[in-house]
């Protein structure tokens, strides 16, 4: 993995990560995320919260660094709500993840890890990455390159096999496929056109109007 590291941190880095498979989560089956996440002393689903505050509620979606892509992923997606616990062999209700898993055709294509508890550290970004980079390696991306003002979702990581790209928002660290990124920049350009032709077109039958409205003034 390629990261600018401060020089103090790299003899710490090379022995507080923990060992992790070297296969990818982004493109496992639901069975096989769950299968590994819901026992009883790492993972539970996560409670459907029912806020009665309509504001509030409005304000925690808004808050979730994937929400305005959602409306533009691929039909048939479907969206888990998971708890991890981050003390080891314990599950606590307190310090852990929330985590949104996204699947498409029964594979995850977004996976968005949100810290509770604690602030979401470096070693940790480091961590999920590693899990998630398969046979590549995650490079940084500069905020004014061509990949970040490419991605609809937002871009601050990608593999150099251009598969993944992962994104940090405060608390939060996404990691998800480039497809469904392109797909949702293709999706999200379709409905501008649409609703600029739909703009052009009350515009000029305004114009159309207008004369027959105005008539006798």
């Amino acid at each position: 993995m390629r990261f600018v590291t401060p020089a103090f941190l790299v003899c710490a880095l090379s022995w507080s990560m923990s060992p992790t498979p070297a296969e990818a989560r982004i493109g496992e089956s639901q069975e096989e995320f769950e299968r590994r996440l819901l026992r009883p002393d790492v993972g539970k689903f996560l409670p459907r919260e029912r806020n009665t505050d309509p504001i509030r509620e409005a304000e925690m979606l808004r808050q979730q660094p994937f929400n305005d892509a959602r409306a533009h992923f691929p039909a048939g997606t479907r969206e888990g709500k998971y708890w991890k616990s981050a003390v080891p062999n314990m599950l606590s209700n307190d310090n852990g993840w929330r985590v949104h898993v996204f699947y498409h055709e029964n594979s995850s294509v977004l996976e968005a890890y949100q810290r509770v508890g604690e602030v979401l550290s470096e070693f940790e970004i480091r961590n999920i990455l590693t899990v998630n980079q398969g046979g590549s390696e995650w490079r940084r991306v500069e905020p004014e390159s061509p990949e970040a003002k490419a991605s609809a979702i937002g871009c601050d990581y990608q593999l150099v096999d251009g598969t993944r790209r992962a994104r940090v928002v405060g608390n939060w660290l996404v990691v998800y496929a480039t497809s469904l990124d392109e797909h949702v920049r293709e999706q999200a350009r379709i409905q501008a056109e649409n609703r600029a032709r739909a703009h052009r077109e009350r515009l000029r039958q305004q114009q159309e109007a207008a004369p027959g409205s105005t008539s006798g003034f």
